[in-house]
């Protein structure tokens, strides 16, 4: 396809079991005007040779063998996309049926100089649905822009991504968004929508080597992005340092997860069935396979 109304861009690196099941989420998408941007950053399992096994004439798969990191590659999709929008998604979590449809009618009801996310249902290793992670209406500046959306949900021009690309310093690795948000907070308008459009993996994948690179990225986002007066500098970093050797123990002592726990809310009961089916539509999504 070569005007589609929307671009899909993945950056996959050894995503495992989690990987057929993203892949599954585009497919039951009820929007079905999309291409898939699938990039291979240096995989070692098998998840390169199911991303080339998909038949389908919307899907592209590249792969130059090497492993450049999610920011680079972020910029790397934006560059290859063919339509007028642009959705990232991460390759171990699972899309809602209805987010392209929903966020394009959002998209198209903005300017182009707008970024639009969502909030999102948390769910565990095994993807069952443990939460619903809200998102912010209210749009912050400074280093508080930094929870501006959840990463993985958000959505805008191609040409907003293109004229704001992530910084591919290896120090934003792990952080490419918060530092997107702090810098063009104060020249886009950010929406959130409150209707849980992701499933975000988060329970029971913990790893305190990304955690540590999330941190370290804050840290420099402190030093980098952090005008007011200078006591409240201290008090920002001391307090990223102290929420890295509070979840150090807590790993330790094998309770990350409750820590984790803390960042969703429960989900309501009509809300929580209303998930669990889609998510089963989902997983019945057979893909288009050689």
């Amino acid at each position: 396809m070569t005007h589609p109304k929307l671009s899909i861009g993945i950056s996959f690196k050894n995503p495992g079991r989690y990987f057929e099941l993203a892949l599954q989420s585009i497919f039951a998408q009820t929007f079905t005007d999309w291409e898939l941007i699938l990039i291979d950053d240096g995989s070692t399992d098998d998840s390169l040779t199911l991303a080339q096994q998909l038949n389908d004439q919307r899907v592209r798969v590249y792969c130059d063998g090497e492993s450049r990191g999610l920011n680079v590659r972020l910029n790397q999709l934006v560059k290859l996309a063919n339509a007028p929008y642009f959705l990232r998604m991460d390759a171990d979590d699972i899309m809602h049926p209805q987010r392209l449809e929903k966020q394009y009618q959002q998209l198209i009801q903005h300017d182009d100089n707008t970024v639009i996310g969502s909030a999102a249902y948390s769910i565990d290793a095994e993807s069952q649905v443990v939460g619903l992670r809200s998102t912010h209406t209210q749009q912050h500046s400074g280093f508080n822009a930094r929870h501006s959306f959840i990463h993985p949900t958000v959505a805008a021009s191609t040409e907003w991504f293109r004229q704001n690309p992530y910084s591919e310093h290896f120090i934003f690795q792990r952080t490419q968004d918060a530092e997107l948000w702090c810098r063009t907070t104060n020249t886009t308008k950010f929406v959130n929508l409150p209707e849980p459009l992701l499933y975000y993996r988060e329970s029971g994948t913990f790893s305190f080597t990304n955690y540590l690179g999330t941190s370290l990225g804050l840290l420099h986002l402190i030093c980098t992005h952090y005008t007011r007066p200078r006591y409240g500098f201290f008090y920002l970093f001391f307090r990223e340092l102290i929420k890295l050797s509070v979840m150090s123990i807590f790993d330790c002592l094998n309770l990350a997860d409750y820590l984790i726990s803390r960042r969703y809310q429960s989900v309501k009961l009509t809300m929580s069935n209303s998930a669990v089916l889609a998510l089963k539509n989902v997983q019945c999504q057979p893909l288009p396979l050689e």
